[in-house]
């Protein structure tokens, strides 16, 4: 050993082996490890499963704890921050936030350590990402493969992983050898059940036993389902424990190695199981797949089967024949394949994963101090990003997409054009890393659009406006709820992370001043304004429990009153009605008695903190604010405007809109401690640049329509 490292792991199971292969492999491992001189603590989610089932609590070569849930890590947030490296498996519960968390935590190296990998990948192509995004294989330093071959090719090549190593199973030969128990069976089968395994199993053992009614069969392993008809001279067994295994392989003449399909398809994926048996000296009839030849010779170190045929034959061969075959697979696993092979490996792996680090400057995301807006966009022109905009072709989606192409990002904008205009895309649809797609969200998406790989996506489509959303309800209320679902699939399919752009309405007419992220709001829930404000709050939720199941990386960004060029005259906002009121020289139409408050936030301010809060890559911050705190009522935004345009209008009150709410200010504290991100236009700066674009408009509207209210 070249220097002892303390080393954490976070893995499905170390405690119980009942239903996983998981538990043996880490055993192994972690003991060999430990042997070479490395520190090493384990970390285990409590789960009921294995809490009822463990067979190892206090192994003497690591440290062994649990954890209750994803809170519950923080409690070893400084064991993981002090560690030489930290390792996530494959199958951890909840691991794509554990596999955030780590990486957020940890000033070493993490590697990912999948004992699946051709599961992985597989889950991956559905788009399943039950332990594993996309985006998270290029993010995890080193890739730790069961599976050699062309897949550490495709890991490398076609997910970005920065060092795919192998790391195949092995055997503890301290434990794994011949026990001369009694023979029991003349061919055994040890493994959970898994559908896409039982029909080889079924062909090449099941069917020998049907054909050899004098021979002798063990099926051995959990979670078989009752109706499978086992032969008369199969003997069923539903656990193994691992302190048996070896008299399990030592009372069989053979025992059988079946591989997942999708191993199969990937090649170079062997089961511990090969390794343990060859360890006990037990002769191995294996499937056939690609690789397997380079770990072992057939028909001198394990004979290869297609039929059940082929079983018959190995079974039915001599003595002097299977003897051979033992002994060459012992020798072979002693020779290559133990648990100190593997950790060698793995330490070696590790030292010059722990070199390339220390040759990267830190993350942003490890350091404490919140990254500026500028800052966010630097990082983001070290990579082009694959961005897709629900809703582009609006107001402020108009905003985000031009400031994006000019941060070198390819953007795809998907609106239907219902409250959007191509006029607002006139730059941007001159741009070469431009598309437009029309498509309303609450359909399903365009099926070209899973099939493209997108960074980011940033759902920004839903009528903003009073009279815009309660034209149609329905519609409104399925933008959010429907349409949402439909993009959080897609970011979870493509592993993209995730923005909602979420609103102040979901405070209602708040009773608490200035609005927190805390306050849980005062909403009308069956009111006229509930489509839009409850659509909103339904998408959170949506988008939060994607994000707690591991399914996607998501940001909430509540939007409150923005104004900017490009707002629709006549969609009842406050800035737009007064505005092309005032240069109309028509009444100025002022709800209720002017003295409701507002916060006004220039549209280039609230863009710049959807882009930082997409490109916050630290722990999930939960809903932010984003809003300009200075607060004036809507009085005192007339005099501005009628100061600026010199507008003699006069001003006219008309009754306050049902649920319309009486104060609005943000507590942007969240956004200033998390991103680093305050605005920075002044008022009257704003409505200048707002004031010229609407008076360069080819012709001025009327006075607004009675039901314009004072929107977002």
């Amino acid at each position: 050993m070249s220097r002892r490292l303390k080393i954490v792991v976070l893995g499905l199971s170390l405690s119980s082996s009942w239903g996983n292969g998981h538990a043996t492999t880490y055993r192994s491992l972690l003991k060999a490890l430990a042997a070479r001189g490395h520190e090493i603590l384990f970390l285990e989610r409590n789960v009921p499963w294995y809490a009822e089932n463990r067979d190892l609590t206090n192994p003497d070569y690591c440290w062994l704890a649990f954890y209750e849930d994803l809170a519950g890590l923080e409690r070893w947030r400084r064991e993981v921050a002090s560690a030489d490296a930290v390792i996530v498996g494959s199958f951890t519960p909840e691991g794509v936030a554990v596999g955030r968390w780590a990486m957020e935590a940890a000033s070493g190296p993490v590697a990912f350590y999948d004992i699946d990998t051709p599961v992985t990948l597989g889950k991956l192509f559905r788009g399943d990402v039950e332990y594993l995004a996309p985006e998270q294989v290029a993010q995890y330093d080193l890739y730790l493969s069961f599976t050699g071959g062309p897949t550490l090719t495709r890991l490398e090549r076609d997910y970005g992983s920065p060092a795919a190593r192998a790391l195949y199973c092995s055997a503890d030969a301290e434990i794994y050898q011949p026990t001369g128990a009694a023979r029991r069976w003349d061919l055994s089968y040890l493994g959970t059940y898994s559908p896409d395994r039982q029909p080889v199993l079924d062909r090449l053992l099941l069917q020998a036993a049907r054909a050899a009614p004098e021979l002798n069969f063990c099926v051995a392993g959990p979670q078989y389902p009752r109706d499978i008809e086992w032969p008369a001279n199969v003997e069923r067994l539903e656990h193994v424990a691992p302190a048996d295994h070896p008299d399990f392989y030592s009372a069989s003449r053979f025992t059988l190695n079946v591989t997942r399909a999708d191993m199969v398809a990937a090649g170079y994926a062997p089961s511990v199981r090969l390794f343990e048996a060859g360890a006990c000296g037990c002769p191995i009839i294996s499937d056939v797949w690609t690789g397997l030849d380079t770990l072992f010779r057939p028909e001198e170190e394990i004979v290869l089967a297609e039929t059940a045929e082929d079983t018959l034959a190995a079974l039915r061969a001599g003595d002097d024949v299977r003897a051979g075959l033992a002994e060459g697979a012992r020798r072979r696993v002693l020779d290559a394949h133990t648990s100190h092979h593997r950790a060698e490996t793995l330490e070696t792996e590790l030292l010059a994963a722990i070199e390339r680090r220390a040759g990267r400057p830190a993350s942003a995301a490890a350091s404490q101090t919140p990254v500026s807006t500028s800052e966010t966009l630097t990082t983001m022109k070290k990579k082009q990003q694959r961005v897709l905009v629900a809703g582009g072709a609006g107001f402020l989606g108009s905003h985000l997409c031009d400031r994006l192409l000019s941060e070198g990002a390819q953007v795809v904008c998907l609106d239907n054009l219902q409250t959007g205009s191509l006029d607002n895309l006139e730059r941007a649809l001159a741009h070469p890393d431009f598309e437009f797609v029309k498509a309303d969200i609450v359909d399903p998406l365009p099926s070209r659009l899973p099939r493209r790989r997108f960074d980011r996506i940033y759902n920004l489509a839903c009528a903003a406006s009073p009279p815009l959303y309660q034209a149609d309800p329905e519609h409104t209320l399925l933008t959010s709820v429907v349409g949402t679902r439909h993009l959080l699939q897609l970011a979870e399919t493509c592993g993209a992370r995730f923005l909602l752009a979420s609103t102040c309405e979901i405070y209602g007419d708040p009773e608490v001043h200035p609005q927190p992220e805390t306050y849980w709001g005062n909403v009308n829930s069956t009111g006229p304004r509930a489509c839009y404000d409850e659509g909103k709050r339904c998408a959170e939720t949506l988008s939060f429990d994607f994000d707690r199941a591991g399914r996607g990386e998501v940001r909430v960004a509540r939007i409150f009153n923005t104004y900017g060029p490009r707002l629709s005259a006549a969609d009842g906002r406050v800035v737009s009605n007064l505005v092309s009121q005032a240069l109309a020289e028509a009444d100025i139409t002022v709800f209720g008695d002017g003295s409701q408050t507002r916060s006004f936030c220039y549209v280039d301010d609230l863009v710049g903190g959807l882009i930082a809060l997409m490109e916050h890559d630290g722990p999930q911050p939960g809903p932010v604010n984003l809003g300009n705190p200075t607060e004036l009522t809507v009085r005192e935004l007339v005099e501005v405007i009628l100061a600026i345009t010199g507008s003699e209008s006069e001003v006219v009150f008309r009754p306050l809109p049902v649920d319309d709410p009486k104060r609005r200010r943000p507590d942007i504290s969240k956004a200033a401690d998390v991103l680093g991100w305050k605005p920075t236009t002044p008022l009257e700066q704003g409505l200048k640049a707002t004031i010229a674009w609407f008076d360069s408009l080819p012709a001025k509207p009327a006075e607004a329509e009675d039901s314009a209210a004072l929107s977002a």
